[in-house]
């Protein structure tokens, strides 16, 4: 039986954008967007903990003619330095993914198959330990580093598409586009600088597939109940964890 490979749901928020326009988008003077979503990373990456639940919808090539859209729901609790729980439910995937301080665990909760790791102690460095080695692309791992500003820092000007009310939440929209990838990214525009929705899609193909993410924040600066209690049933059977060809 093989073993864990690239079966996360990844995605990477685009950063080093040129400008896109719109008719009834302006370009903002300056690096006026770049700023408001750099904003936003800085807030999340100060925060030492919070819980967020999130629903994705990714379109998926089917044949090179179709594409399929698939729907996953997912729950994220962060406790700095060193514990994240993922739990996602969907079309495709039922897992737990746990990081606690050097300890890593993946549990698929469709087939009772689990594979475990010891990996750094904070967060940080387990994302990118997981990935370099083995491939495991962290759902909506750009939300969990500390260093965001570093790591995602825009560096070219954006649109502003201006104020928008998403979920009853007023909110900046935004968009940065360059040859290969575009982002639109909607933040809070009064408060916490939260991001609540962003979208990818990518130009490289003709069916410029989209990856689309709204977030619905449960807590910020603490995590709500105890998300990090994850108990194995008896009848899980543990695989190994293969690194990346």
């Amino acid at each position: 039986m093989g073993g864990w490979k690239r079966w996360m749901l990844g995605w990477g928020l685009v950063c080093g954008m040129l400008a896109a326009g719109g008719e009834q988008a302006s370009l903002m003077s300056g690096r006026e967007p770049a700023k408001v979503l750099e904003g936003a990373y800085a807030f999340l990456q100060s925060q030492p903990a919070f819980s967020v639940e999130a629903l994705t919808v990714n379109e998926d090539p089917y044949r090179k003619m179709m594409v399929m859209e698939v729907r996953h729901k997912l729950r994220i609790d962060l406790e700095r330095p060193g514990k994240v729980r993922v739990r996602i439910d969907g079309d495709s995937k039922h897992r737990d993914l746990l990081m606690e301080e050097g300890r890593f665990l993946i549990w698929d909760r469709s087939t009772g198959l689990y594979g475990e790791l010891k990996t750094p102690e904070t967060v940080d460095g387990t994302l990118d330990y997981l990935y370099d080695k083995f491939g495991i692309a962290t759902p909506l791992a750009n939300l969990l580093y500390s260093d965001l500003t570093t790591r995602l820092k825009p560096r070219a000007r954006g649109v502003d598409f201006g104020l928008r009310l998403l979920d009853g939440v007023w909110c900046r929209y935004l968009g940065f586009s360059n040859a290969e990838k575009e982002l639109q990214v909607w933040i809070r525009s009064q408060g916490d600088p939260l991001i609540q929705r962003f979208v990818l899609i990518d130009k490289t193909t003709p069916l410029r597939l989209h990856s689309a993410t709204t977030l619905h924040w449960l807590s910020v600066g603490k995590v709500t109940g105890k998300p990090f209690a994850l108990k194995l049933p008896a009848s899980a059977h543990r695989i190994p964890i293969e690194p990346a060809p």
